[in-house]
């Protein structure tokens, strides 16, 4: 045999080999798709049992094994048994011929014509087989070695795997979260089967002791899950069946059952939407407990009550700060105890008489927010436990005081040469600290007058008054005061609480005997009559706003956000549609007067427009920004100059 002819042959034998590698490529590829499409469906259907199981540690267990045996189970179908397949030579030559036409059976003559046995018994010439197999070669060489063979069945089995792929990621991730959960719970095993359960119940107390006769209050937090009903079971020996107690929903979404009266010892669980909690124990004692309380409520001095006794006490309702003396009759004497306020330290028990069997003891805390206390008594062991149920703690809320004005309760338009009387009467259920009154000069800092009111002698009524001297203020016609009364009580504790009476307004007119006459003629001035009247209702409803954002700032802490938030967005409407009426106005006077609008007492009413409408530019972003506090100021000083333009328009 020639050189050259072997090299043909080896031409030939690597074309086959390359063949026969995309072939197994092309096995794997096909076989991984179907491998990953049956694993993720077999993943979801054990996801879906764990969820319709509540992932329980045995089904956990069991969808574990079962996945992994299906998992195994099917990489040995579609992957490793059509592996381990021999595929000879012919058999690759065979393959290439059904994807090659063209090649006529070239190919299969060829390597048919090159194994070895073929060689040795045939009668053909040596010439004739190495042209065969050079042909063969050459026809190859024309299809690119087998290259193309089944290049567009890998194409699109990569494309099958991969919308697999995405559609696995869009269930898993977009899904329902036991489905994540699930696929976690069962490819990483790691974790152990209680971990791995999203949900759980946690049972307060657990495995604990209680004294004979003692009630046992069982909580259940239900975590990774909600349900509004639930059962407790229980059972007093191991061999006995579970009885079930109905659990109605307590606090933060959780489930409370109380058994009253335990005597004796006894296993219970608690199960909720097919999850169910781990058994535990209670062991029953001839432990001390609580017979009896007595209470005794000192209250905050500035309250000026009297201490309040009660003889049989458990749930407390008193106000903030005040000061529970405990005294706690027990069954049996113990040593000492404590007193278990929620959000606070625990406050020791002592016994009322030392070194003696006396069951009584004394101890006090002090009722600073809502909670609950419980007692604990030392066991004869030493040990401190449970004595009682858990009482509620209840604050009662100091109500703010009350003001309003007595005189003149309405607002007044005297000269500024005038003296005004106001008074102010304020109550509160347990004192008021101060009263005072809080005047404004055209929407200027705020003054406060203090008319009376005392920490020490708090008064639970006031009536106090304040004369306005407007001679001594330097004002002018249209000058605006307004004023409202405030009143702090004495709260001590949580703070001295403050209320706010409405607020009122005093106009100052110009000093003319025929003044009355003069707004009731007021249609004879120029502008057709109507100038005077379109001044008085632009300044009247102007100080409708002004009253109404101050009782939104005022009662901000009353009402709801989303409240508070609508009456801010009608304000800022309402100041904003009264601001286009005075820019309207003010324009209709230039247009009407036009160089007149400069001469005498038209050129402050313009003023007074262009005033106030700066002024309430200023207001309509703060009261779009819901700080109406930071808008009452700018709609002060758009009233003052309103009411200044209407002077001058009378003037």
């Amino acid at each position: 045999m020639s050189p050259h002819e072997d090299n043909e042959r080896d031409k030939l034998l690597r074309v086959i080999r390359q063949v026969r590698g995309r072939w197994r490529w092309r096995v794997v590829l096909r076989s991984l798709t179907v491998l990953v499409g049956a694993a993720v469906l077999t993943v979801l259907a054990a996801a879906w049992g764990l969820e319709r199981w509540r992932f329980r540690p045995e089904a956990i267990v069991t969808f574990r094994v079962v996945t992994y045996l299906a998992l195994v189970g099917l990489g040995w179908w579609f992957l490793v048994r059509p592996l381990m397949r021999r595929v000879s030579d012919i058999q690759v030559a065979l393959y290439i011929e059904e994807h090659e036409p063209s090649l006529e059976s070239l190919l299969l003559s060829a390597v048919d014509g090159s194994l070895p046995g073929r060689r040795e018994g045939s009668t053909e010439s040596a010439a004739l087989l190495e042209r065969l197999v050079k042909f063969a070669v050459e026809r190859c060489e024309r299809i690119r070695d087998g290259r193309d063979v089944e290049r567009r069945s890998m194409r699109r089995s990569w494309q099958v795997l991969a919308a697999i792929g995405i559609a696995a990621a869009i269930v898993f991730l977009g899904g329902p979260a036991y489905l994540r959960h699930g696929a976690m719970t069962l490819l990483v095993p790691i974790r152990s089967v209680e971990a791995a359960s999203p949900y759980r119940i946690d049972v307060m107390p657990g495995d604990t002791t209680l004294p004979r006769g003692a009630d046992l209050a069982v909580a259940a937090r239900l975590v990774g899950f909600a349900s509004a009903e639930g059962g407790l079971f229980t059972r007093s020996s191991p061999g006995a069946a579970f009885e079930r107690v109905t659990m109605i929903p307590g606090k933060d979404g959780g489930l409370e059952a109380t058994i009253f009266r335990l005597r004796d010892s006894l296993e219970y669980f608690v199960e909720s939407a097919g999850v169910r909690s781990p058994v535990h124990k209670v062991a029953v004692a001839d432990l001390p407990q609580v017979d009896r309380l007595e209470l005794e409520y000192v209250f905050p001095a500035y309250s000026g009550l009297s201490p309040q006794k009660v003889e049989n006490g458990g749930d407390i309702a008193v106000l903030a700060g005040t000061k529970v003396r405990v005294r706690v009759h027990s069954t049996l004497a113990a040593a000492s105890g404590r007193l278990l306020v929620e959000g606070a330290s625990p406050s020791a028990l002592a016994p009322v008489k030392q070194g003696s069997d006396d069951p009584t003891l004394d101890g006090e805390f002090q009722v600073l927010r809502e909670g609950s206390y419980r007692v604990e008594l030392q066991a004869p062991t030493g040990q401190m436990v449970p004595a009682s149920p858990q009482y509620a703690i209840d604050v009662l809320t100091d109500q703010p005081p009350s003001v309003t004005f007595s005189r003149p309760q309405r607002d007044l338009r005297p000269t500024s040469l005038e003296e005004v009387f106001a008074e102010a009467r304020a109550e509160d259920d347990f004192g008021l600290e101060r009263l005072d009154l809080v005047v404004s000069v055209n929407g200027g800092a705020e003054r406060g007058i203090r008319l009376g009111g005392s920490r020490e002698r708090a008064p639970k009524q006031l009536s106090a008054g304040h004369t306005f001297f407007l001679e001594e203020m330097n004002l002018q016609p249209g000058d605006v005061v307004s004023y409202y009364a405030r009143a702090t009580d004495n709260d001590a504790v949580s703070g001295g609480k403050t209320a706010t009476s409405d607020i009122y307004f005093l106009r100052i007119r110009p000093l003319r005997k025929d003044y009355r006459a003069a707004e009731s003629q007021a249609g004879g001035q120029a502008g057709g009559g109507q100038g005077g009247n379109d001044l008085s209702a632009l300044s009247d409803e102007q100080r409708r706003i002004v009253t109404g954002t101050f009782n939104v700032a005022r009662d901000k802490a009353k009402v709801s956000a989303e409240k508070f938030r609508e009456d801010s967005v009608f304000l800022a409407l309402a100041q904003g549609q009264l601001r286009q009426r005075v820019e309207a106005l003010a324009g209709q006077i230039s247009t009407r007067l036009g160089t007149a609008a400069g001469d005498g007492g038209m050129k402050g009413v313009a003023d007074g427009l262009a005033e106030a409408v700066k002024a309430m530019r200023e207001a309509e972003p703060r009261l779009q920004a819901r700080d109406p506090k930071g808008a009452l100021p700018p709609e002060q000083r758009a009233l003052r100059a309103l009411q200044a333009a209407e002077e001058a328009y009378r003037d």
